[in-house]
């Protein structure tokens, strides 16, 4: 016999209790049960989905809203929202984000705001709108500083070889502009692609060289020789080895177009075993207003011998800061550059040729570890630095 006791005699006896109907327990007719804690009763019986519920509802408070202000029905305390934040530091541009830090530190609100954390707001005279969605979202810049959205990552472009820095300013001439990653840790490497994926190609120990677009950019070489001017000085290779004056003697002259009086540096380190100044400030061929038959030959210059007894020579020069005979180092001032001699324009003449026992003799090539596969057109940045 089943000793489970039927849910209808248990809620029976459940309503006597609730009623008050007398029971004799020991206590006497009549009175009230005491209270006493029943464990729950199981049953192999389906729960029943329509019974009574024998669990409390959770309860809250009741309070009514009118308007925008909230009033307690129980204790009659009306509470105000809270307010629209100010505008914290001007008209913006703001990032969702760093908005959201100060509304709540402040205690106060940006309706807004609400979704638009990585997004760019506007504050003018109290009124917050949106300016500017940013898909990327939104960097928080230091006090004063404008924030903004921040770039998307560029899809890999590189078809060769891009020099860091050189990829990431590309990348932001794109429409969208975008950011490289990679950069700026790898600014002076040669980056790539592998399928849909930025990658760093090769490390460059002595730096990057960039080329024009177009042209695959490559490291620095192991030259002994720098680019004839300052350090970060930046000019643009107007002729190359072979150009339309570049021949025979000169086949492998270098060309830089830059002003009158640009510092000259020494593009390897030597003594000074040629100087001459053919055509001083004021002489015909001190500043030709253009190629003059008279001016051949012309030319201020300086030839700095080296340990392997080759000769750099700089042609077209304005102003000697060196004597013959000084010893200089690699990136030292010798001259400031000029228009001397037979020369359509101002512009720095640079050749390296074999000592023949005169100034002037026959060019052997030569590149530059800051710039190789140097081209005419190319603008390159010296790396000249003490």
């Amino acid at each position: 016999m089943s000793l489970r006791v039927a849910p209808l005699v248990l809620l029976a006896l459940a309503a006597c209790f609730v009623d008050g109907a007398s029971i004799t327990d020991g206590n006497g007719p009549g009175t009230a049960a005491p209270q006493t804690t029943t464990a729950a009763v199981t049953s192999d019986m389906p729960e029943s989905t329509g019974g009574p519920t024998t669990g409390a509802e959770p309860t809250t408070a009741d309070t009514a809203t009118t308007g925008s202000v909230t009033t307690s029905l129980d204790t009659g305390t009306t509470v105000a929202p809270p307010e629209t934040c100010p505008c914290f530091g001007g008209d913006g541009p703001y990032c969702g984000q760093g908005v959201a830090v100060e509304a709540a530190a402040a205690g106060c609100e940006i309706a807004v705001l609400a979704g638009h954390e990585g997004d760019i707001l506007h504050c003018e005279a109290g009124e917050w709108s949106l300016d500017a969605a940013c898909e990327a979202g939104c960097e928080v810049t230091a006090p004063g500083e404008a924030d903004a959205c921040l770039l998307p990552v560029c899809d890999c472009f590189v078809k060769e070889a891009w020099c860091g820095s050189g990829a990431a300013a590309h990348g932001l001439t794109l429409d969208p502009p975008c950011t490289v990653p990679l950069v700026p840790e790898h600014n002076n490497d040669i980056l790539g692609c592998d399928g849909e994926t930025w990658i760093v190609k090769q490390e460059c120990e002595k730096g990057c060289h960039e080329e024009m677009v177009g042209v695959p950019d490559s490291c620095n070489d192991d030259s002994d020789y720098k680019l004839p001017y300052a350090c970060g000085d930046a000019f643009t290779c107007s002729q190359a080895n072979f150009g339309s004056s570049h021949q025979g003697s000169q086949a492998y002259a270098w060309d830089f177009a830059m002003p009158r009086g640009t510092p000259v540096h020494a593009a390897r380190g030597g003594t000074i075993a040629y100087l001459e100044v053919r055509s001083p400030n004021g002489s015909q061929c001190y500043d030709p207003p253009g190629l003059l038959e008279a001016c051949h030959n012309k030319a201020n210059f300086i030839g700095i011998k080296h340990a392997d007894g080759t000769v750099a020579l700089y042609m077209h020069l304005q102003e000697m800061k060196v004597q013959k005979g000084d010893v200089v180092q690699q990136g030292q001032l010798i001259a400031l550059s000029g228009n001397s001699g037979y020369t359509s324009g101002p512009h720095l003449h640079f050749q390296l040729q074999n000592d023949c026992g005169i100034w002037f003799c026959s060019s052997v090539p030569v590149s530059f570890a800051d710039a190789p596969g140097l081209a005419k057109n190319d603008k390159v940045t010296s790396g000249n630095c003490p």
